[in-house]
């Protein structure tokens, strides 16, 4: 075991020419040619247990347990774990609740009620499609072209499209957000937004190439594929399970018409002769059946811009920042470095080969997340550390010289205290099996039977999906609940935690590093040793009051609260 903790305490080198840093695959050849090129140095590669942490956090949502980094650095196989992450279980809680923002996932949005039903249907759909490893096209399709009834978990997905509706308005207004937050979510081009209410000429010149030449009517040529939605509530009594509930269909008739001088929108008027808008898709294409809604969502996971997006998103994910940012702001006449753009515009991502490259893997690997993702997690741009001992400058960001590390989400918090003391809530959820873990809930306002949970996770900014959603901002509120919350403290008792328990009866040095393995999940170095060895020395008779305090000291060091 000495050899081991010696082994997993060793500091990543200063920092290293990037020339020395071993491509993996071509994510490596892209990120640091491009270094070398510029003659940046790059980070060296993270420790063993400095990634095992970062990959479990990242793929999992919780940390890795003190016998599995252990079990780990006895054979550090990161392709292996890797693998086995990806598989297992708890990814599929992980990724359900990335897909649960990215769709938008709310019982109560301020729009509509899509009521505990729908959202359980919604969220078993999207678990669901988790474990059967689904294709992001596939999920795609369903979410913007499926028939049926919100609450059924089969028909799912059709509760995505019911974020668009607006309420007193129009239909053209509903249109118009289903469209744009299809749009948005699956293309990156929230700038449709903007575009719904007027040209982009005079207001989109700042902020995109594209969206400066775009029009209005080329935006409602597409928010009319979801003119013939309809959405008819069941007529049962309100004892029944479908009450309140709706049937998403599409009507056989139905025209987006320019004669609605009310609504959220600025007014639609005829143009010339032209009183309606038919659909068309931003490439020119126009549907071929009845059945335009489908035939959009055809039309979408078609578009190079659709592998783009996901690709983007799932960068930001792995790395924290997108090669695009925002991720929703793709701008699509600045991508193609074959076809730079003219003037002042430059090309958008910070590596524009590579953003294509990886949609055309995201394409050939069928658009499966686990297959792109590793593709992403095995490269040596991944596994660097996030120290960077040299001299670091701001140019350095968009090159990726180094692993930038995230603040955990209020989730991962959570159910990192949990796993790390044993001392386990149960959580009732409407409608759902009771859980531990916050990263089980349907929705970010969960759990909604126990307010004290709630009130600790809410300031770490987990959002509610629909009128405001996750940030990483820090805030003086987050450092306090981590300080003196009940939810910390009632957890840091060894009267209540079977795992401090266990560990606080070993000889000093082993109980201090089965305490930084359980709360840090790395070891002590060999300062932190002796501080925290000299105070449990203090403590006499007191010992499980000291080593309490140790355990809250390590709770609210930076690494607890950052994945690194």
């Amino acid at each position: 075991m000495d050899r081991l903790v010696r082994s997993a305490l060793r500091q990543p080198a200063a920092t290293v020419p990037a020339s020395d840093i071993p491509r993996r695959n071509f994510v490596d050849h892209f990120i640091f040619n491009t270094m070398e090129a510029r003659g940046v140095p790059s980070a060296a590669l993270s420790t063993d247990v400095e990634f095992l942490r970062r990959v479990y956090f990242d793929l999992t949502g919780h940390p890795p347990s003190p016998s599995e980094i252990r079990e780990f650095l006895e054979k550090p196989d990161r392709n292996a774990v890797i693998d086995k992450l990806l598989y297992s279980p708890k990814f599929v809680d992980r990724w359900t609740m990335w897909v649960g923002d990215l769709l938008q996932n709310v019982a109560f949005p301020a729009n509509f009620d899509r009521q505990y039903f729908g959202r359980n249907g919604f969220y078993e759909w999207m678990r669901d499609a988790m474990a059967a490893e689904k294709s992001f096209r596939d999920i795609a399709l369903e979410a913007i072209g499926t028939k049926g009834n919100n609450y059924d978990s089969k028909t799912g997905g059709v509760n995505f499209v019911l974020n668009g509706i607006t309420a007193m308005s129009p239909s053209q207004d509903t249109w118009d957000n289903m469209f744009m937050k299809t749009a948005s979510a699956f293309l990156g081009l929230s700038n449709y937004d903007c575009l719904l209410c007027h040209d982009g000429r005079g207001h989109l010149e700042q902020v995109s190439l594209w969206g400066s030449r775009a029009t209005r009517l080329e935006a409602q040529r597409q928010a009319a594929f979801f003119a013939r939605v309809n959405l008819p509530k069941p007529n049962v009594p309100a004892d029944q399970f479908y009450y309140n509930s709706y049937n998403v269909g599409d009507a056989q008739r139905g025209l987006y018409s320019l004669t609605t001088p009310s609504g959220n929108r600025p007014a639609r008027e005829p143009i010339g002769s032209m009183s309606t808008v038919d659909p068309e898709y931003r490439d020119g294409r126009k549907p071929g059946s009845e059945d335009w809604r489908q035939e959009y969502a055809r039309f979408l996971v078609d578009d190079p811009l659709f592998a783009v997006n996901f690709a983007n998103r799932l960068w930001k994910e792995m790395f924290t920042l997108g090669l695009v940012e925002p991720v929703d702001a793709i701008d699509p006449a600045r991508l193609d470095p074959e076809k730079p753009p003219s003037g002042n515009w430059g090309l958008q991502a910070t590596h524009p080969e590579l953003l294509l490259k990886l949609a055309q893997v995201v394409r050939d690997n069928n658009y499966s997340l686990r297959e792109s993702l590793r593709v992403m997690l095995e490269s040596s741009a991944y596994q660097l550390s996030s120290r960077y001992e040299g001299n670091w400058k701001p140019d350095y960001v968009p090159l990726f010289a180094r692993h930038f590390p995230r603040r955990l989400e209020g989730e991962e918090i959570h159910d990192a205290l949990v796993l790390a003391t044993n001392v386990r809530p149960l959580y009732t959820i409407r409608g759902l099996a009771d859980t531990a873990w916050a990263m089980q809930m349907p929705e970010t306002v969960e759990p909604r039977s126990n307010g004290s949970a709630v009130n600790f996770m809410n300031p770490f900014y987990r959002g509610n999906r629909d009128t405001f959603f996750r940030i990483q901002d820090g805030s003086v509120q987050q450092q306090l609940n981590l300080m003196n919350d009940n939810f910390v403290l009632s957890r840091l008792r060894i009267t209540a935690s079977s795992t401090l328990r266990e560990a606080a009866v070993k000889p000093d040095a082993e109980a201090i590093e089965q305490l930084f393995l359980l709360l840090l999940q790395r070891f002590p170095d060999e300062r932190e040793k002796q501080k925290a060895a000299e105070y449990l020395g203090k403590a006499g008779n007191q010992r499980n009051a000291y080593f309490e305090d140790l355990a809250w000291s390590l709770v609210n060091k930076t690494d607890f609260l950052f994945n690194y």
